[in-house]
């Protein structure tokens, strides 16, 4: 297909039509000559002055047709009318029918991610997201003529339904809509995915909102915290084992990947699994193969890996705490969620999202904000991100009277804008010094302190448990593994414990510690 740009300068009229025109009749196809054209389907007056002053930055012609049903039908040469359309969601699917080669940029008001992620799996170039500017519009419509012009054919369309009972994301910010593009592209793809993040982002909707899209989302699907299982479990948690195979194996059972065979496994936290679980999970990701503990008969599986961790794995990796080729075999594709702190259209939208959530099940009839308190919640810095909001927006109806969420029903630390771990942190004791005090003396002097007020007994606990904690790692240099045992804890609540009594910088305790390996 020929083009002949020469032909017309950019303010002559087509077809008899100025650029830019509304047209009552029916567009004719066949006629219209092969330039860059850019036409709006619909919209609002400001919208088409903006289409307009975009497609002028970029010296293209601007049509806009009223409707859908204003453009002519494909003539049978399948002549476009257009190299770019722009419409919204609704009327995405009948161009796409009617004119597979055209690209399209899908402008609307805010909307769920589903909408984004099924628009740009069907074959949408991108989806703007009103209000937006001159600037950017200029910018995505240039990016979509230098993809149209090399479009043939796209993927065939994917009908896919949406299934209303999937846990949806909430965000319309730009940096989640970007999300929602990759989550788009990669989801069809079947390759594992590594999805990374500070704790409370939303992991772990990331890992459904890609099972929710891919060929594998009527098949099994498992998810496994490596965090919260004891590494003796671990690996008969993901491998299975035979009866006999150690203690307590009464029976044979079978593990993660034998029941996800054909589906998708979410492996959470996996910064935490031991090296040795490490080494029998590269083989699986290599070859689908494994056998069960106890066992040496090679078992076989297809399973897709969605792994998440909020740790970082490059660091771990330098340090001899995980391994290089596993950690390759994870990240074939990744996806890093962003804090809520530079989401900040989202915390309004999620605030809203929860009073809605838990009014039923907490019996509270809140119907907006007041004026005062959007204003908290955005200046607040949600160090523990969306799930600290969910709670922090739970608190606040606990205590909620009438129908207006105001200031004062929300957590302290939260009208005061500083995150409760600062406020409240465990007092030190040998900065205090509870270090050498007698049982009774240091309950006297909590009892008496005005700053304890209300916390009296759990700082008389947390004050206790940092120096059984302290006592531990320095007995056992550090090492996580041997101080969880004395301790009678998992490694996991120690490495929690740690983090919250401010442990990490005087033990260097960041997760496993490459000498701790030679201990487990």
């Amino acid at each position: 297909m020929q083009r002949h740009r020469a032909a017309r300068k950019c303010d002559e009229p087509l077809c008899g039509y100025d650029a830019g025109a509304s047209f009552d009749g029916k567009f004719d196809v066949e006629n219209l000559p092969m330039i860059d054209r850019v036409m709006l389907i619909g919209g609002d007056t400001r919208l088409r002055k903006l289409v307009e002053e975009a497609c002028g930055a970029e010296n293209v012609h601007a049509l806009h047709a009223a409707s859908y049903e204003a453009v002519s039908p494909p003539a049978a040469s399948g002549e476009r009318p257009s190299e770019i359309v722009l419409c919204d969601y609704e009327t995405f699917p009948s161009v796409r029918s009617d004119w597979p080669t055209v690209g399209v940029l899908l402008i609307d008001e805010p909307s769920s991610s589903d909408t984004t992620i099924e628009a740009i799996k069907q074959g949408a170039l991108d989806f703007l997201v009103r209000p937006t500017t001159v600037a950017s519009l200029a910018r995505q419509i240039r990016d979509a003529l230098r993809i149209s012009r090399a479009i043939e054919l796209p993927a065939e369309r994917d009908e896919t339904h949406r299934d209303s009972r999937v846990e949806r994301i909430i965000g319309q910010s730009p940096a989640m809509t970007e999300l929602y593009k990759l989550v788009a592209l990669i989801a069809p793809r079947d390759i594992n995915v590594l999805i990374t993040g500070e704790s409370g982002t939303g992991k772990e909707l990331v890992a459904r909102a890609i099972l929710h899209h891919s060929p594998r989302r009527d098949h099994p699907y498992l998810a496994v915290n490596c965090a919260a299982i004891p590494e003796t479990l671990l690996e008969s948690e993901l491998f299975g084992h035979e009866k006999g195979a150690f203690t307590g194996a009464t029976s044979r059972r079978l593990g993660k990947f034998e029941q996800c065979d054909g589906g998708t496994l979410f492996l959470d936290e996996v910064g935490d699994i031991p090296l040795p679980t490490q080494a029998k999970l590269l083989r699986v990701l290599q070859d689908g193969s494994f056998q069960r503990l106890g066992s040496s008969q090679t078992q076989n599986c297809d399973v897709r890996i969605i792994s998440a961790t909020h740790q970082p794995l490059e660091t771990m990796i330098r340090e001899q705490r995980f391994r290089r080729d596993l950690y390759y075999r994870f990240r074939v594709a990744s996806v890093e969620v962003p804090p809520l702190r530079e989401r900040e259209v989202d915390v309004v939208l999620l605030a809203h999202y929860f009073v809605r959530r838990y009014n039923a099940l907490l019996g509270t009839e809140i119907r907006s904000f007041a004026p005062d308190t959007l204003p908290l919640l955005l200046r607040y810095p949600w160090p523990g991100n969306v799930r600290e909001l969910e709670n922090a927006i739970k608190s606040a109806l606990v205590v909620a009277r009438g129908t207006i969420l105001l200031p004062e029903f929300l957590p302290d630390h939260i009208r005061a804008g500083t995150p409760a771990a600062a406020e409240d942190a465990i007092p030190d004791s040998r900065a205090v010094g509870f270090e050498t005090l007698p049982l009774r003396q240091l309950a006297d002097r909590l009892i008496a302190g005005p700053s304890f007020e209300g916390r009296v007994r759990a700082t008389a606990l947390d004050v206790l448990d940092r120096e059984l904690v302290r006592a531990a790692l320095e007995r056992h240099a550090g090492r996580l593994a041997p101080a969880a045992r004395q301790l009678g804890i998992s490694r996991a609540t120690l490495r929690q414990r740690v983090r919250q009594l401010g442990l990490e910088t005087e033990f260097k305790v960041t997760g496993i510690r490459s000498n701790e390996m030679a201990s487990d």
